[in-house]
């Protein structure tokens, strides 16, 4: 009986050091999990960062594309004003006289409303901030020209990368 005892014992230290080692292996499994985890959590931070740096840069871009559609925009008024203001023989000889002189006071008085139309201190401030980003981004895209890398001219000029490649593609294709 005594054999029985002491074979009933071994068995069960053996059984308790087999439990001790899947306890070991699974916490060494555990701990490799959470190391994993932290990696990709720094990783998801990291890209996280840089989507956010992408957004801002997306929308300072947005802004000078805004500002050029606008000019546009002022330019084709301007184009439509001045074809409107200068008589075409075939088209206004059907009109008596009086019917000239309105339509040229109402073409002249529509363009002095925009002539008198005052920027104040903000509008100002605005179109400083867009003629500088305007120029950065013609500086861009001439240091561009000269061979400098997308990283070196975006910390030079101090934006981001993606807003650098942005206007190297499209202020490089307008100027070209």
């Amino acid at each position: 009986m005594d054999a029985y005892v002491i074979l009933f014992i071994f068995f069960g230290l053996i059984l308790i050091l087999w439990s001790l080692r899947s306890i070991k292996k699974d916490i060494e499994r555990g701990e490799k999990i959470l190391h994993e985890s932290e990696k990709a959590q720094k990783t998801l931070s990291q890209l996280l960062n840089e989507a956010i740096e992408t957004i801002e840069e997306l929308d300072s871009f947005g802004e000078y594309i805004i500002e050029r559609i606008e000019n546009k925009v002022r330019w084709a008024k301007g184009e439509i004003l001045d074809i409107e203001a200068t008589p075409v023989k075939g088209n206004t000889e059907h009109l008596n006289t009086e019917e000239k002189v309105e339509k040229t006071a109402e073409t002249k008085s529509y363009a002095g409303k925009e002539d008198y139309i005052e920027p104040g201190n903000d509008m100002q401030k605005d179109e400083n901030k867009k003629r500088s980003k305007e120029e950065l981004y013609r500086k861009a895209v001439e240091l561009y020209k000269q061979g400098y890398t997308v990283e070196q001219i975006a910390s030079s000029l101090n934006i981001g990368k993606g807003e650098a490649k942005l206007a190297i593609r499209i202020v490089g294709r307008e100027s070209s």
